[in-house]
């Protein structure tokens, strides 16, 4: 056989792994492209959820500070007229805390 009878068998060949070199190399862009996509979605989510979070919890905390200026209002009020309750500050506190615990409980579950 001539060298140009090998030469093309050769030619051949190294022409389909320069076109599957090409396809792969667009297949990584394609992919790389997809991940970019994916990640930004998933970076506004992220944001999204985030940002829930803080509304909701400056809500949280603005409607204990509004329950705990009427209550310190109430407690103010009972000192100057005599009338403070006959509980304990432990029993008072505990009570206390077991509203707040409702209260929030409520509010995760979307109840006011």
């Amino acid at each position: 056989m001539s060298n140009a009878q090998h030469d093309i068998p050769v030619a051949d060949a190294m022409n389909r792994v320069l076109d599957v070199e090409r396809e792969a190399a667009d297949a990584i862009l394609a992919a790389q492209s997809d991940a970019e996509s994916m990640l930004r979605v998933a970076r506004e989510t992220r944001r999204r959820i985030l940002d829930r979070a803080r509304d909701r919890a400056s809500r949280l905390h603005v409607r204990a500070q509004a329950q705990l200026e009427v209550t310190l209002a109430r407690l103010e009020a009972g000192s100057a007229g005599g009338g403070l309750p006959d509980e304990s500050p432990d029993t008072l506190a505990a009570r206390a805390i077991a509203q707040l615990a409702r209260r929030l409980i409520a509010s995760d579950r979307g109840r006011p």
